[in-house]
């Protein structure tokens, strides 16, 4: 049976069981409200009080038995077999009476009865039709068609529901979009390198490209980028998933400051951007995997530097704030437009697309960078401006502390 149909059971079961205990209570008090008056006791005459003048008319109902002086009924009264032979010898406007009573009472009671299905109907349908909405989306869904949202009623819990499936919606048509891109970005990404390699060992083969040294170093450099492209897409996806195994150990972060700065020093000097290391002396230590981070911080710095204009500064630094550790990485460069920085730790996603993929990037850095922080148990940060730069800030929990917001 389906759901309205037990609602409007259970509401005509409730009216039921109720109208018919009022009916029958109400039938009760009234039938010995009746014989109380027909049969009851009469209180005596009181002294100076006067007599009734005449017997009452035939056709009004006995006032009842008067009984000796005193209260309660004669004694032959109090037999439940003489009451019973009263009733029966009651006249015809005493049972008119009661036969009315009681067909008003029980005319009530299936009047009331037939209500409260109408209403439990009306009900009902209210109270299913969101979730009737909801399950036609939901099997829509599980047919592959997520671009579905269903109505928000006023009611405060269909409400809250209909608005997480519509949110649980807009998110499994997210995660399908970016599964869809991220296939086509990881088919973009090989075709470059791919190509390369398939032309040059195909021209090799033919004689049209003589084998030079030269043109191995540069089919070796193809290969080295695919290598990359194929580690940080298997680590971004075990850090994603929350496999990647990580080996946690206090760490000083001055020396990893400065390593981290002279192994991205050709690089820079290369670009002719200069390094600054910029931290406090009383650096707490925190709880982490030292490669890792030398990583998150070597993708911030190449990051930088490659988007950092000639005769510019690059700043690495770290500050004790609460119970957390402030890493950053500051350029001088041309900075981020606002609607970038939302999507600048996306997969694949590239200011200068051009530029990057000429330099041996696989656009998978920053968002590498956002992940392997996140299962430390810290977050990323970007703040930026358009011609002012851009500060990357690591945010992570010091060592035997908690991550303050």
């Amino acid at each position: 049976m389906s759901l309205q149909g037990r609602l409007i059971l259970a509401f005509a079961a409730v009216a039921l069981v109720s109208i018919g205990a009022v009916a029958t209570i109400t039938t009760s008090a009234i039938r010995a409200e009746f014989d109380r008056y027909l049969f009851g006791p009469v209180m005596p005459p009181q002294p100076g009080a006067p007599l009734p003048s005449a017997p009452p008319p035939a056709d009004q109902p006995s006032p009842g038995i008067q009984p000796p002086p005193g209260f309660g009924p004669p004694p032959h009264m109090r037999d439940p077999a003489m009451r019973t032979m009263m009733r029966r010898v009651m006249g015809a406007p005493e049972l008119r009476f009661l036969w009315q009573l009681r067909r008003a009472t029980w005319l009530a009671a299936f009047s009331g009865l037939i209500a409260a299905v109408v209403l439990g109907v009306i009900v009902a349908r209210r109270l299913t039709a969101p979730l009737r909405q909801i399950s036609s989306a939901a099997a829509r869904i599980g047919k592959g068609d997520l671009a579905q949202e269903v109505p928000v009623p006023s009611d405060l819990e269909l409400g809250r529901m209909a608005r997480a499936f519509n949110a649980m919606a807009a998110s499994l048509q997210r995660l399908e979009e970016s599964r869809r891109n991220l296939s086509a970005d990881i088919a973009h990404e090989l075709r470059t390198p791919l190509s390369v390699l398939q032309a040059n060992l195909e021209g090799m083969l033919d004689g049209v490209v003589e084998v030079t040294p030269d043109r191995l170093a540069a089919l070796h450099t193809q290969v080295r980028l695919l290598s990359r492209l194929v580690d940080d897409l298997r680590d971004l996806s075990l850090a994603q998933a929350g496999r990647l195994p990580l080996d946690r150990r206090p760490v000083d972060l001055m020396p990893l400051l400065a390593e981290s700065a002279a192994a991205v020093a050709p690089h820079a000097a290369e670009k002719n951007v200069a390094m600054q290391t910029r931290s406090a002396a009383d650096l707490p230590r925190i709880v982490a995997d030292r490669e890792r981070l030398m990583q998150v911080l070597h993708n911030l710095l190449d990051n930088a530097i490659r988007h950092t204009p000639a005769g510019s500064v690059v700043t690495v630094g770290a500050e004790a704030k609460g119970d957390a550790v402030h890493l950053w990485v500051q350029d001088t460069g041309p900075g981020i437009a606002p609607e970038e920085s939302e999507r600048i730790f996306d997969r694949f996603f590239r200011l200068d697309a051009s530029r990057s993929r000429a330099s041996g990037g696989t656009g998978l850095g920053l968002a590498i960078v956002k992940a392997l922080v996140e299962a430390h148990g810290g977050r990323v940060e970007v703040s930026s401006r358009p011609g002012e730069g851009s500060t990357f800030t690591i945010v992570l929990p010091r060592a035997g502390g908690q991550q303050t917001a």
